[in-house]
């Protein structure tokens, strides 16, 4: 019983990164980002620049730290994404989709 209780506690400990916190964002730390060509905005504000979608469907892929997919994240116009250093913020309203979609090679133009 003890191993299932720590197997459980590990799960929801991974998980946290993947949850909404209470000020209306979700972090996701990372090792690589790639914004879909044309559909992001970028302004600097440092140490950190936010990305904005300037259309509906903008894509940003991301590569967690010790994950071997991209997952891409799907957004709405002017949807938010704050990246400092190895760490991204993405505005509440984001979809998820598959890691490793099979169009992924053809948006990847800018990354981080």
């Amino acid at each position: 019983m003890r191993v299932t209780a720590s197997i459980v506690l590990g799960i929801l400990w991974l998980s946290i990164p993947l949850s909404a916190d209470t000020l209306g964002f979700v972090e996701q730390k990372f090792s690589d980002l790639h914004f879909e060509r044309g559909q992001w905005s970028r302004t600097p504000q440092a140490p950190c620049y936010t990305y904005t979608a300037t259309a509906d469907g903008a894509i940003v892929d991301v590569l967690r730290i010790g994950m071997g997919n991209f997952v891409p994240f799907k957004a709405t116009k002017g949807l938010h994404v704050m990246v400092c250093g190895s760490v991204a913020a993405f505005d509440e309203g984001f979809e998820t989709g598959l890691p490793g979609g099979a169009g992924m090679a053809q948006r990847r133009s800018s990354s981080h």
